[in-house]
């Protein structure tokens, strides 16, 4: 079940273990996701199962603008439709904030994620050189600009 996530430190924790089961060295610290909650433009929501948050997004509310920030499920859960879920709880929650569209950024070499934001409804509309801090994951640093246009 997808809910806005309240500030806790057990909250946090468990989002930095997600972090780093998804991300590895380039997952966010425990304090990068304190200053996210502390952050007013910023908005947590998660899939929790069995009382445990096991996917996360982050989404950053800038005017017009919802700018996603991160979003991680754990591995164990991936392939469920909890993404989905997520990118769709973010669509909502914008237009009710007033926003015109959702914009991300994905590295140009992640392409079963490329397919998910597209299958979502998000369009490359440019690309970022060197984006991205050089990591063995990704062969290129670039990043696609990637938008959603919420209708009306």
């Amino acid at each position: 079940m997808i809910e806005k996530l309240n500030f806790s430190m057990q909250t946090v924790f468990r989002l930095n273990y997600i972090e780093k089961e998804c991300f590895g060295k380039e997952a966010w610290t425990v304090n990068n996701l304190i200053a996210e909650y502390q952050n007013d433009f910023s908005h947590l929501f998660g899939d929790v199962e069995d009382g445990e948050v096991v996917g996360y997004v982050c989404v950053r509310i800038m005017y017009e603008e919802a700018q996603i920030c991160n979003i991680a499920v754990l591995p164990q859960y991936r392939r469920r439709g909890i993404a989905t879920s997520l990118l769709q709880t973010v669509a909502d929650f914008a237009k009710a904030q007033g926003c015109d569209r959702c914009e991300l950024e994905v590295n140009t070499a992640n392409t079963p994620t490329v397919k998910l934001y597209e299958k979502c409804g998000y369009q490359i509309v440019g690309t970022r050189p060197n984006f991205y801090r050089r990591t063995r994951r990704y062969p290129t640093r670039d990043a696609y600009t990637m938008v959603k246009n919420l209708e009306s």
